[in-house]
């Protein structure tokens, strides 16, 4: 049966009417076809869900605890901007574009809050026998300031709205990891979580502890590798 013929054998009564229908705007972006950068930045602007998948797939493999508090540090920024918005109660310049206030941008603040931790990290650990950190400071803020922009261009929040978003992820992001470190850290809490049934069941690890984390892990992996071909000879 062809594809038409499926589609024309379903009752209409079991068809939504259109006006019942909402869309999830979490994923819906609305944007002009005859711009090209429209289009562009409506891409761009996903990238929120993008990073936050790529930080749970980077939990799940590495159960790394600096990982695993740079995500709960980000779904608190992101509860902070639900808080805030509600506090401020300013609209967004578009009514039919976004849901609830405008103020501050979640997308500016999310990817403000994602930027500043990245660097401070890479700065953190330096040159590592990865990349450079200047490279991933780069990257980053031109990832993060492109996609801040996507919703001005876009229409979705004002300059005011997206710079407020900016600068409160970033407050967030060095008070979070000022907390982290100077607080979570120096009171033996991070030791804690690696030591207790669940931290030793999950193989939890906190890299940021070691000095040229890359070269020790080539190191193991060599040592595993050469015993692995003395057992095979």
């Amino acid at each position: 049966m062809s594809l038409e013929k499926i589609l024309t054998s379903v009752p209409n009564s079991k068809i939504p009417p259109h006006h019942t229908l909402t869309s999830l705007s979490l994923t819906h972006v609305q944007f002009s076809d005859t711009d090209i950068y429209s289009k562009i930045f409506a891409h761009l602007t996903l990238s929120p869900l993008a990073i936050t998948c790529g930080i749970i797939a980077t939990v799940l493999t590495t159960r790394d605890l600096t990982v695993i508090l740079m995500l709960i540090g980000q779904l608190l920024n992101e509860c902070t901007n639900f808080v805030l918005k509600r506090l401020v109660k300013q609209a967004r310049p578009t009514e039919y574009l976004g849901d609830g206030y405008g103020m501050p941008s979640s997308h500016s603040q999310f990817m403000a809050y994602f930027a500043t931790y990245v660097i401070i990290l890479m700065f953190r650990w330096g040159y590592n026998g990865g990349v450079s950190p200047i490279v991933v400071t780069c990257f980053v803020l031109l990832w993060s300031s492109l996609v801040i922009y996507s919703r001005v261009h876009l229409f979705y929040h004002t300059w005011q709205q997206v710079v407020a978003g900016t600068l409160c992820g970033v407050a967030f992001a060095t008070g979070y990891y000022f907390f982290v470190n100077r607080f979570l850290r120096s009171k033996g809490l991070m030791d804690w979580m690696l030591d207790n049934p669940f931290g030793q069941w999950a193989y939890l690890r906190d890299v940021e502890q070691m000095d040229h984390i890359y070269r020790w892990e080539r190191e193991q992996f060599d040592l595993w590798r050469n015993a692995g071909l003395g057992k095979a000879n």
